[in-house]
Formats: structure tokens, sequence, C-alpha cells
């Protein structure tokens, strides 16, 4: 009998693994639209915040050039005011009186003593004369004329009476000095000067300007209406019931009587809305036989069938 090959089956097999897939990343893509759309803002924002930024800039600009402006003309003023203005400041009198007591009384016997004195009053690099230590005078008496300013410097001047010789003799001088609150220093040695002559024409009339004159009849005649209603009120009423009539209310109460108002010396200016009227009236004390003759001015605004004074001036 034949033999039959053997046959070896085999039923193990390998399992396979599976091979992981491998995860490619995306790739990022800009959209240029997009891009150009975030710069274009991005543009845009910076354009109107360097506008805003230059606006406040010329808007400071402005408001510092205009302070400048107002601080220049109120020193102005404030110089124009100042200038060539006398005053009188007890302070300033009796600093002056005990000076010149000392600087005209000079004595040959005690020079050293006056000039110690002296050297209180005046600026430590002021020095005396030597002229005026030998020579025997008296100050009788010193008056004070007035306060004002020379070439920027305060100065007081005086009518001196001094006694020389047994004869005495009048003289106007002008002292400069400087002052710190309550501390005042003598800067220069008193030197003639001519008497202060306080009468001058320096201004013109508070009330001169009234503006052009206004044609319209009809405000005209109102405004007359309303004037003569107002100085008739002003003189009669307290200020507390004036405050109905006036931004500043202002009233005599009864102070004074009004005699007239004179219609030929009105003056009716600026426009129909805000009209200016200038006017002269007489008025008595109350209970007496004085008059006084007065001008007022009424800054005026239009309220429905009548006015409002938003400014009143007096002179």
């Amino acid at each position: 009998m034949p033999r039959m090959p053997k046959l070896k089956i085999n039923f193990e097999y390998e399992k396979k693994k599976k091979e992981k897939l491998i995860k490619i990343p995306k790739a990022h893509t800009l959209n240029l639209g997009r891009v150009r759309s975030i710069v274009l803002l991005i543009l845009i924002g910076l354009f109107i915040y360097l506008s805003y930024v230059l606006i406040l800039a010329n808007a400071t600009a402005y408001k510092n050039k205009t302070l400048q402006q107002t601080v220049a003309t109120l020193n102005q003023r404030i110089n124009q005011e100042n200038a060539g203005t006398t005053s009188y400041n007890p302070l300033v009198n009796q600093y002056m009186t005990q000076f010149l007591k000392i600087y005209y009384s000079p004595s040959s016997d005690d020079s050293d003593g006056r000039t110690k004195q002296l050297t209180q009053y005046l600026a430590s690099n002021l020095t005396l004369p030597n002229t005026d230590k030998n020579t025997d005078l008296k100050l009788v008496s010193s008056t004070l004329n007035g306060i004002f300013t020379v070439d920027t410097v305060k100065t007081a001047q005086y009518n001196l009476t001094v006694e020389a010789n047994k004869k005495q003799s009048q003289l106007t001088v002008n002292i400069p000095y400087q002052q710190n609150n309550e501390n005042l220093t003598v800067t220069g040695l008193p030197y003639a000067a001519n008497p202060i002559n306080s009468v001058s024409h320096v201004g013109q009339s508070r009330l001169a300007n009234t503006g052009k004159t206004l044609n319209s009849e009809q405000t005209t005649t109102k405004v007359t209406k309303f004037t003569k209603q107002f100085a008739q009120k002003y003189v009669s009423s307290s200020t507390k019931d004036m405050a109905f009539l006036m931004t500043d209310p202002v009233g005599l109460d009864g102070a004074v009587d009004l005699v007239s108002l004179d219609d030929s010396s009105m003056k009716v200016s600026g426009t129909s809305k805000n009209p200016i009227v200038t006017a002269t009236m007489t008025v008595k004390v109350h209970d007496s036989d004085i008059t006084q003759v007065q001008t007022i001015r009424l800054y005026l605004k239009q309220q429905a069938s009548t006015y409002f004074v938003t400014k009143f001036i007096q002179a």
C-alpha cells in the first residue's frame, strides 16, 4: 500500500497591524479681502484719532491765545488805572512822616545817631550824602499830597515846612518807595518836585457814547414809556422789589422822590430787541428841598410787551 505524503497545516497567522493614518495639518490661508478691510479700518481709526488730537490742540492753542489777550488787556487796564492815580494810605503816611521828621532834622552834634536811625528806612544800597550832616534843620510840618507812580515806581509826595536859621520855607518833595504788605522801604532820597495838580482831562464822560440812534419810532415810544415807569419804581422801591425788573437789582426805597425825567435828553440806540436808553432825571431828597440831576443808562432786553434791564449805569 503506497504511503500518502504528510501535510502540515499551520493554523497560526500573523495579525497585521493596522497602519495609523498620518494627519496632515490644514494649511492656514489668508483672506486678502478681509486683511484689506482690517488694515483700512485701522487707518481710518488712526485718521480719526489724529484729527481729534489736532482739533484739541487747535482749541487749546486758541484758548491760550484768548487767555493771553485777556491777561494783557487786564494788565493794561490796571496800569492805566494805577498810573497817575492819587490815593491815601494811612500806613504809608505814618511811615513817611517818621522818616521825614528824621531826614529833615539833622543836627551837627548827633550826625551818627541820625544816620543810624535813617538806615532803618533806607534801602541797603542807598547812602546818605555827606553835605547834610553839618546843617541844622527842623521839620515844622509835613502834609501828604498823594501817592502815585513815577516810571512804575511808587512815589509819595509831601508838602513840607522846613525851618533853617529861624526862617521857614515851603518845599514839595517826592519820595520813591517799595512796599511788601506792611513792610516799606525808601528806595530813593527825597527830591524837589512840582506839586500834584489833580485837575486835568484824562478821560471822557462815562455815558458819552450812546451809539447809533434807533430809527424805529414804535420801539422808541415803548422804550420811553418803560424808562419813565422804571425811574419811578427805582426811586420808590426796595432792592428786593426791583429783582422783577433787573438782572442786578437796586432800589432807593423812597430815599429820594422823582421830580422829572427829561424827554428831550432821552436817547435810544441798540436794536429793537435789545435797546439802550440814556436819560437825565431830576430827583429830590425825601422831605427836603435838596434836588439833584443825574444821568442813567439802561441796557434792555425785550420780554413780550415790556422790557427787562440787563445792565444799569448811573453817572
